[in-house]
């Protein structure tokens, strides 16, 4: 098991920034964005920059990372939009190999499944990357795609294509994990097949169960509650990466919770 957070590549460092705050906290994952996620400008990224992120990475503890899509990209659009959300999706996975990270996590948008499916399908063959695709299930809402495990199933069958699953975003959109967590992941394993799980948003939720309200809250504190905890002792999630995606003001207070119910000690 890898764990770690949502760290920002603001400041002078950059992307090699969020390797340096993921090394003090002691963590062994990472995931970053790398351009604005409310923006369709891509951020450049030098050479110089990449290199100085490998290797700060190839000398850290950290084992597994990932970059998340911006929050715009729309697969299921048509038009303009479909074409902008391929390219920026296509821009994150070349900056992935570029940067030497295994994941690229992105929501799959609302609209037809299938356009979906082609526009992953575009984006990965205009960016071959060493970096797995993976789509993330959503909070459900409007005709958003990804709210069931079975909708994730038809957006990877048939691709080398991955699944990030969202703890907050299957509890909004009903799944029982306050009450039955086992019982969500032994479903999820059974529909979408234990090697496409590649990691885990590890959020409790604001809103209610099935509320398909997306917002995230600190560890034991939403309406999840304790029983998030017993997702860390499942034989099946030992060998996934965790990110938490909690406030950040609350980072140590999270950090803290999370060793706590996985068993590790403080400098774990």
């Amino acid at each position: 098991m890898t764990y770690g957070f949502h760290q920002s590549i603001a400041g002078k460092l950059g992307v090699t920034g969020a390797v340096v705050k993921a090394e003090r906290l002691g963590t062994t994952a990472l995931q970053i964005f790398v351009k604005s996620p409310r923006s369709w400008k891509a951020r450049k990224l030098k050479p110089a920059e990449a290199e100085r992120f490998r290797d700060e990475l190839s000398i850290s503890g950290i084992a597994e990372t990932a970059i998340h899509s911006s929050y715009l990209v729309n697969l299921g659009a048509e038009g303009d939009l479909w074409e902008k959300s391929v390219f920026s999706l296509a821009d994150d996975l070349q900056k992935a190999a570029l940067l030497g990270i295994d994941y690229v996590v992105v929501h799959p948008g609302s609209g037809d499944p299938q356009k979906i499916k082609e526009g992953a399908l575009r984006a990965a063959e205009l960016s071959p990357s060493g970096a797995r695709l993976l789509f993330e299930n959503v909070a459900g809402g409007g005709n958003k795609v990804g709210s069931s495990f079975e909708e994730l199933r038809e957006l990877i069958v048939g691709t080398s294509f991955g699944v990030c699953f969202d703890t907050c975003h299957a509890f909004a959109a009903g799944y029982p994990l306050d009450t039955e967590p086992a019982k969500v992941i032994v479903e999820l394993n059974d529909i979408i097949g234990p090697d496409k799980l590649c990691l885990i948003h590890f959020n409790d939720s604001q809103g209610a169960r099935g509320s398909a309200i997306d917002r995230h809250a600190n560890l034991g504190e939403g309406q999840i509650g304790q029983a998030l905890s017993k997702l860390l002792q499942l034989e099946d999630l030992q060998d996934k990466a965790f990110i938490m995606e909690t406030p950040k003001e609350s980072d140590a207070y999270n950090l803290r919770t999370f060793r706590e119910w996985a068993g590790f000690t403080h400098s774990s």
